[in-house]
């Protein structure tokens, strides 16, 4: 049998921060979610799956509007009109979701719950169950069925497969109690990018976000075909995102004309797009500091390049510091040990909480300005900003 897996889809984003920055950015984006849809359900047709299973956070809240309900509700139907059925659980973000609100999804759906666990499909028995709108601080694995002697065994879940860092710990669970607990193939959601774990002969996916919506999320645009016959599951990634995230580090010489620099930085951001591409940049080097000189110059600039290029969209410009030693031997020394306790464990360990802290206590919408990146970045902006301190009092 055949399954395509997807999770995460979080149909009708607000893209608060995006929109901030780039309104036609989150425009683009706020798109692509629903054309990502469409490719999904297009695949599952070309591939003649026999289900699309949709492991929570299909839409990012409890009550989408009657427009992006419709485009869900065309999509499925469109898929049962192939002889597809698709089963579903609500996530942590949809789950207070009125499946009724604005009608049923039709007949070939199949919203796996409490009251429904699960649901035969061929020679499958597919399990589940959702979310209720709470915080789920327990495994939800004690609510799920033992497995049916002589069918195969698919579980639907949405959950943190072993407490996963850097994520809200909604039903934590541990990857070794699903691999044991007698299913082939676990189709879990909640986490944003793509990971497996394999059993004897049992399969765990988290198939990661079908298209990102900031440059943490660039690890998503993928859904996952599902084979499962006499020699157990096996499983693939099928890229499906429209719209790319990526990092690219851009070094300008110091003896450059200010041409060269940007046919630099043309270059740089031509050979770092695949598509429509979102790009967070770092201009490096000698050359990069006359771009530091005004707020804004850098992405001014680049703005213009990308406009040119074309497809090309930038979430953030950043010029590395300028990290050379103050010349005078002891402001160099003192700025050497700055930078080897920066280095140490426990210096980056308590850096890395504070900023954990500093993240959380920020609105949801704006949490993705603060990444992992962020602490490198704040900690060689402060080590060049006291070695230009100690620069200036050596020469005044």
């Amino acid at each position: 049998m055949r399954f395509l897996h997807a999770a995460d889809l979080h149909l009708d984003s607000p893209l608060r921060s995006v929109a901030l920055r780039d309104p036609d950015l989150a425009g683009r984006l706020h798109d692509a979610s629903r054309q990502v849809l469409a490719r999904i359900v297009d695949l599952a047709i070309e591939r003649r799956v026999d289900a699309l299973l949709l492991a929570g956070d299909v839409f990012d809240n409890g009550v989408p509007d009657v427009a992006t309900r419709t485009v869900l509700a065309r999509a499925l139907g469109r898929l049962g009109a192939a002889g597809i059925p698709t089963v579903l659980i609500r996530g942590n973000h949809d789950g207070l979701l009125d499946p009724a609100r604005y009608g049923a999804l039709g007949d070939s759906v199949f919203l796996l719950d409490t009251d429904r666990p699960s649901v035969e499909i061929g020679a499958a028995t597919i399990h589940g169950t959702s979310h209720s709108g709470g915080p789920e601080t327990r495994s939800l694995l004690p609510r799920y069925p033992a497995p049916v002697p002589g069918r195969i065994n698919l579980g639907l879940m949405h959950c943190s497969p072993d407490g996963t860092r850097g994520h809200d710990p909604y039903a934590p669970c541990a990857v070794s109690d699903l691999l044991e607990h007698g299913y082939d193939y676990w189709a879990l959601g909640h986490i944003h990018a793509r990971q497996e774990w394999r059993g004897d002969r049992a399969l765990v996916v988290m198939p990661g976000i079908p298209q990102g919506r900031h440059i943490r999320e660039s690890r998503g645009g993928s859904v996952t075909l599902v084979r499962i016959d006499g020699e157990g599951p096996q499983a693939e990634a099928l890229p499906v995102g429209l719209v790319g995230f990526r990092e690219v580090s851009i070094d300008l010489p110091g003896d450059d004309t200010q041409t060269a620099r940007l046919h630099r930085i043309a270059d740089g951001l031509r050979g770092a797009a695949e598509g429509p591409t979102v790009l967070r940049v770092t201009l490096a080097g000698p050359g990069a500091q006359p771009f530091a000189a005004g707020a804004g110059d850098a992405r001014h600039a680049l703005s213009e390049l990308a406009a040119e290029i074309g497809e090309l969209y930038l979430d953030r410009v950043r010029v590395a510091p300028d990290l050379s030693v103050p010349d005078d031997a002891a402001a160099g020394d003192l700025v050497a040990l700055m930078r080897l306790e920066a280095g140490t464990a426990g210096f980056r360990e308590e850096a890395a909480r504070m900023l954990s802290d500093l993240r959380d206590a920020l609105p949801p919408e704006a949490r993705d300005a603060i990444d992992d990146d962020t602490l490198e970045a704040l900690m060689a902006d402060g080590l060049a900003a006291v070695a230009a301190r100690l620069s200036m009092a050596r020469s005044e």
